[in-house]
C-alpha cells in the first residue's frame, strides 16, 4: 500500500510538473517594468539576469546584469543559457536578438505601453509569458479599478492644466519632454495637456523656454534620487505653478517606466494639479 501511494504521488507530481512548463524556466528581463512585473506576478524565480534598467524592486540590483537593453551582448545572455529573453521593441542591437534566436532562445520582445491599456496588455502578456496568468488577470483588474477612480477624479476637475515634466538625467543634462514621447503620453493620462506640445521628442531645456511655457504644474522625474536641484534653475522656482506647490519630484522609472505601479505614478501627480488655472493663460 505504502509503495503504491508513493507512485501515486510521484505520479502527481510528474503530472503537475508538466502541466507548469514555467516552473523550470530561465528567463533574462531586458526592461526595467517589465522586470518590475515579473516581480508583481510573483515569477521572479525565473529570472537568471537582468537589464540595468531594472533597478525596481531592490531585489532586482541583486541579479546578473546582461548591460544596456540598447546594447546587449550576444555572449552575456547566451551564457546565462536563458530559455526566454523578455524586451521591448526598443532592444539593440539588432544583430545581437538574431543570434539569440537562431542559438534556441526565445526572443520575446513586447511593444512600448504609453497608456494605462497599452500598460495593462503588457502585464497580461507577461503573465502568458512566465505561466502566470491567473496573476496577471488579479493585478490588471486592480490596476483597472484603480485607473478607474482616477478617471473619475479627472472628470470631476473640469478642466485641463497645462503641465511641464521635465527629465533630469546627471551627465545627460535636463531636458523637457514634448510630444511623441512617453512623458507627454503620462501627462495626457492625467487628463491634461503638455505644456511644450509644441516640440517634438525629448529636447534640453532652456531657462527662457521655461518662463514662456509658463504651465499650471511642474513634473520632475529624476534618474536618480535628489539630482534635480531647483537652486540651479530659479526662473522655475518663480513660475506660480512652483510658488503654489503644484510640483511633483519622483523617480523617472516610477513615473515613465509603463510598469504595474503606474496608476500609483498617476494618482501622486494628479494630487498636485490644481483645480483652475494658476499660470494666468485663459484656455
Amino acid at each position: 500500500m505504502r509503495t503504491t501511494l508513493l507512485a501515486a504521488l510521484t505520479l502527481l507530481t510528474s503530472v503537475a510538473q508538466a502541466a507548469d512548463p514555467a516552473s523550470d524556466l530561465r528567463v533574462v528581463s531586458a526592461n526595467g517594468a517589465i522586470t518590475e512585473t515579473i516581480y508583481a506576478l510573483g515569477g521572479e524565480e525565473a529570472l537568471v539576469a537582468v537589464d540595468t534598467t531594472s533597478v525596481y524592486p531592490a531585489e532586482a540590483r541583486r541579479l546578473p546584469k546582461v548591460g544596456y537593453l540598447r546594447a546587449l551582448p550576444f555572449e552575456g545572455v547566451l551564457s546565462l543559457q536563458p530559455d526566454r529573453l523578455i524586451t521591448t521593441v526598443e532592444a539593440q542591437p539588432k544583430q545581437t536578438l538574431e543570434r539569440l534566436a537562431a542559438a534556441g532562445v526565445e526572443v520575446e520582445q513586447l511593444p512600448l505601453a504609453r497608456s494605462p491599456e497599452a500598460t495593462m496588455a503588457r502585464v497580461t502578456r507577461v503573465g502568458e509569458l512566465i505561466g502566470k496568468q491567473a496573476e496577471a488577470a488579479a493585478l490588471v483588474a486592480e490596476m483597472a479599478d484603480d485607473f478607474a477612480a482616477l478617471a473619475k477624479d479627472v472628470e470631476a476637475r473640469g478642466w485641463r492644466p497645462r503641465v511641464l515634466l521635465i527629465m533630469s538625467a546627471g551627465n545627460h543634462g535636463v531636458v523637457f519632454g514634448g510630444a511623441d514621447t512617453g512623458a507627454d503620453a503620462f501627462i495626457r493620462s492625467l487628463g491634461a495637456d503638455n505644456a511644450v506640445a509644441t516640440v517634438t521628442g525629448y529636447k534640453p531645456a532652456s531657462r527662457e523656454a521655461i518662463i514662456s511655457a509658463n504651465p499650471d504644474a511642474i513634473i520632475i522625474a529624476e534618474a536618480t534620487p535628489g539630482q534635480f536641484r531647483i537652486e540651479d534653475w530659479p526662473e522655475l522656482a518663480q513660475l506660480p505653478a512652483w510658488i503654489n506647490g503644484h510640483h511633483y519630484t519622483g523617480d523617472s522609472m516610477f513615473l515613465l517606466g509603463y510598469g504595474p505601479r503606474l496608476a500609483d505614478a498617476l494618482a501622486e501627480v494628479n494630487e498636485i494639479l490644481p483645480s483652475q488655472p494658476v499660470s494666468g493663460h485663459d484656455d
